[in-house]
């Protein structure tokens, strides 16, 4: 599972801190690199809070994955709208995003979070990871 960056809000890191990983997987659950046109894979996404302001955090989270075709022209945002979900002052969140089938190619893969407040605006809090690249073979 690839790890990535976290933004915290301007707190002290006691206070709030996070971490975000990811993983490219197929239908069986195997890490997913070098695969044959026509499998499906899913993105995993964890994300993990830290600090005493966790359980007064309010809002929600959305996560989108962004898939970048190597030199080709199938480059897409999946899912749209993002997947939101909910903040319930947990400490761990996970989310599975099934991708659309893709051709022939390599492709880059990056999952994004982002954080809304309570009233639906983005704050300073949330993350990205490079999930790496797949070569989908013919």
């Amino acid at each position: 599972m690839a790890s990535g960056t976290f933004q915290s809000l301007p707190v002290p890191t006691p206070a709030l801190d996070g971490r975000i990983s990811a993983i490219v997987v197929d239908p069986g659950g195997t890490p997913a690199d070098v695969v044959t046109k026509g499998t499906a894979l899913t993105v995993e996404v964890e994300w993990n809070l830290t600090g005493f302001l966790v359980p007064l955090l309010g809002g929600s989270w959305t996560v989108q994955v962004i898939v970048d075709q190597v030199g080709g022209s199938n480059d897409f945002t999946h899912p749209i709208p993002a997947v939101s979900v909910p903040l319930n002052g947990s400490f761990a969140y996970r989310q599975v995003i099934a991708l659309p089938i893709l051709t022939t190619g390599v492709y880059t893969v990056t999952a994004s979070l982002n954080y809304l407040n309570p009233a639906g605006v983005p704050a300073s809090l949330g993350g990205y990871v490079s999930v790496g690249t797949v070569n989908m073979l013919p």
